[in-house]
C-alpha cells in the first residue's frame, strides 16, 4: 500500500513541486495551502506523514502538527522553514516533529529525509526529532544509552546517582561528540534531549562549530530558560579527520578525559573542575590534541580519579590504566571501557572509597569513516606525459568505482582542475608541481588538485575560452562551472601565498574488493 503524505505550505510553487516529486516516488500525495483546512483533511484521511511550512498565515507548522497529533498520534512530521531558532526546534521536538529541513533545499535531499522517516531509520521510539540540513549528517540519538562498536559506556553495578547521555554527528570530514551527566534527582523531563537538540542545532546552523561555542550555547540556554541551578557535566569534542586533530572542551567536577593513540601513548586532556548551568557568562575554554585513525577518546566520571586530575597527580593512575588498555584488544571500545571501569573499581577498593563510575570509550566516528583507498600523483611542470597520467588515473579508479559514467565524470573534473592549474598557476617556462590526491571516504570519492603557484581571487575568475597547452592536450579548461555540473560538491581555496586547491566529491557505488 502506498504511503500517504499531506503537504501543507502557502507557497504554491514549492507545494506543487513537492507534490509532483513525491508522487513520482510512488507516494500518495495531497497538498493544501492552509493549516486549518489541513486539519479537516487529517480528520478524513489517516496520513503516514505531514510536511508543513513553519510559518503560514492562519496556523503555523508547529501548532498544526500539535493539533494533528491529537487526532493522529502516530503520524510522522517534517517542518520546512527558512526561519530557524533553538526555541522553535525545542518546541517542535516536544510535540514530536520527526525532522527539520531548512530552505533552500534540494528535492533529492527531502526525498531522502522522507524515505528514512517512513522507514523509521532516523527516528526514536517516541518520535523525538532528528534535526538536520545536509545529506551527509549522521546521528546517533536515543532516550537510552545506545551501545555501539564505536562508542561504549561501562558503569559499575551499583545504582547510579547520575543519568549519562551522549550524542554524535558527522558532517563531511568533521565529527562532533557530546557526553553529558545530570543528577537523577533533577526532575525536569527530557532535559538530556533538550541539551542534545541545542548541541545538534547549534552545530548545524552556527558558523562557529568549535566545542567551546557549542558548550557556551548550551550553558547560556540552560541558565536563561531553566530556573533550577544544578550541576551539569558536559564534554564536547570535534574531530577533523583530514587534519587528524581533535578539539575538545570539558566541564564537570568528576570529569577526567584522555586520548589513547594506536602506539598506546595516553594524553590526559585538560578539563575544568566546575559544572555548567551555574552562570550564563562562564568562560568556556578548549584545547587541541592529535587524533589519528585508530585512536580512542576516553571520558570518565568518577570522583576518586577526578581528585588527582585537579591536583596534577593523575600520572600514576594513568600508567595503571594504560596496562589495562595495552594488554587488551585496543580496537574494541567495549573491552576497553569495561577494563578501565574494573581498574578504577580496584583503585576505590584500595582507598576504601566506593563511588559512581562511568567510562565511555569512543573512536569519534573514525571506524566508519576511515580513508580505505588512496592514490597520489605528482605532475612536474612543464608536463610532457599528461596523457599517460590520465590513463593511470583511469586504471586506478577502474578498480574502485563501478559506475562508468561517474568514473569518467571524476576523471573529467580532475582533468579540468589540472588544466586550469597548468594554465594559470605558473608563469611560462617556470618549474613547479601540481599534485593530485584521490581517496575513498565512506561512499564518496574525494579528489584534491593542488598547486603552489600564484593563486587568484575566486571573484575574478573567468571561464577559459581557447584551447590551452595544445602541445600536450587538445582538451579545454572549462573550469569551475563544468566541475560543479559533474561533481556533487566543489570547493576552491586559493591565495597568492599558498596557491590553489580544488576539492571535489562524488558519491559512487564502489567495488567490494
Amino acid at each position: 500500500m502506498k504511503k500517504k503524505i499531506l503537504v501543507v505550505d502557502d507557497e504554491e510553487t514549492l507545494r506543487w513541486a513537492l507534490h509532483e516529486a513525491l508522487t513520482d516516488e510512488g507516494y500518495d500525495v495531497e497538498n493544501i495551502d492552509d493549516g486549518v483546512k489541513a486539519l479537516e483533511y487529517v480528520k478524513k484521511t489517516d496520513y503516514d506523514l505531514m510536511i508543513s511550512d513553519l510559518r503560514m498565515p492562519t496556523m503555523g507548522g508547529i501548532q498544526l502538527i500539535s493539533e494533528t497529533k491529537k487526532i493522529r498520534p502516530n503520524i510522522k512530521s517534517v517542518i520546512i522553514t527558512a526561519y530557524g531558532s533553538i526555541e522553535s526546534v525545542i518546541e517542535a521536538m516536544h510535540i514530536g516533529v520527526s525532522d527539520f529541513v531548512t530552505k533552500p533545499f534540494k528535492i533529492e535531499h527531502i526525498k531522502t529525509v522522507i524515505h528514512k522517516i517512513l522507514n523509521n531509520s532516523l527516528t526514536t521510539h517516541n518520535d523525538s526529532g532528528d534535526v538536520k540540513r545536509n545529506e551527509d549528517i549522521k546521528f546517533e540519538y536515543d532516550d537510552e544509552w545506545k551501545q555501539t562498536k564505536t562508542c561504549y559506556l561501562a558503569r559499575n553495578s551499583r545504582i547510579s546517582a547520575n543519568h549519562v547521555f551522549h550524542d554524535y554527528i558527522t558532517i563531511g570530514r568533521l565529527s562532533a561528540f557530546l557526553f553529558g551527566s545530570i543528577s537523577n534527582k533533577v526532575s525536569l523531563e527530557k532535559l538530556d534531549s533538550i541539551i542534545k537538540t541545542i548541541f545538534r542545532y547549534s552545530y548545524m546552523t552556527e558558523m562557529d562549530k568549535s566545542p567551546a561555542s557549542l558548550l557556551r550555547n548550551i550553558n547560556q540556554y540552560l541558565c536563561k530558560n531553566i530556573l533550577q541551578r544544578f550541576p551539569v557535566t558536559l564534554f564536547c569534542a570535534v574531530l577533523d579527520r583530514q587534519s587528524q586533530l581533535l578539539c575538545f572542551s570539558g566541564y564537570g567536577e568528576e570529569l577526567t578525559s584522555l586520548v589513547c593513540m594506536p602506539n598506546k601513548e595516553a594524553v590526559v586532556l585538560e578539563s575544568h573542575p566546575f559544572s555548567l548551568n551555574m552562570f550564563p557568562g562562564t568562560t568556556i575554554l578548549e584545547g587541541t590534541v592529535s587524533f589519528v585513525s585508530g585512536s580512542k577518546l576516553i571520558v570518565i566520571l568518577n570522583s576518586l580519579l577526578a581528585a588527582p586530575t585537579k591536583k596534577g597527580t593523575i600520572a600514576s593512575y594513568i600508567e595503571k590504566l594504560k596496562d589495562v588498555i595495552t594488554n587488551g584488544n585496543f580496537n574494541d571500545c567495549e573491552y576497553m571501557a569495561k577494563g578501565i571501569e574494573l581498574q578504577i573499581g580496584k583503585f576505590e577498593e584500595l582507598n576504601d572509597n566506593k563511588k559512581d563510575i562511568s567510562v565511555v570509550v569512543s573512536d569519534v566516528g573514525y571506524e566508519t569513516n576511515t580513508i580505505c583507498w588512496e592514490k597520489a600523483i605528482a605532475l612536474k611542470v612543464p608536463v610532457d606525459n599528461y596523457e599517460k597520467i590520465l590513463e593511470q588515473l583511469e586504471t586506478e579508479l577502474l578498480s574502485v568505482v563501478v559506475d562508468n559514467v561517474k568514473r569518467h565524470q571524476i576523471i573529467t573534473s580532475v582533468n579540468e582542475a589540472v588544466l586550469n592549474a597548468l594554465a594559470f598557476a605558473y608563469n611560462k617556462n617556470k618549474y613547479g608541481e601540481v599534485s593530485i590526491r584521490i581517496f575513498k571516504l565512506s561512499d564518496e570519492i574525494i579528489t584534491e588538485v593542488c598547486d603552489h603557484g600564484c593563486g587568484f581571487d575566486i571573484k575574478d575568475y573567468r571561464e577559459v575560452e581557447n584551447t590551452i597547452h595544445a602541445d600536450f592536450t587538445e582538451k579545454k579548461g572549462r573550469g569551475i562551472s563544468l566541475m560543479k555540473r559533474l561533481m556533487d560538491r566543489v570547493i576552491i581555496q586559493s591565495s597568492k601565498k599558498t596557491g590553489t586547491t580544488v576539492h571535489m566529491a562524488k558519491r559512487v557505488t564502489c567495488n567490494e574488493n
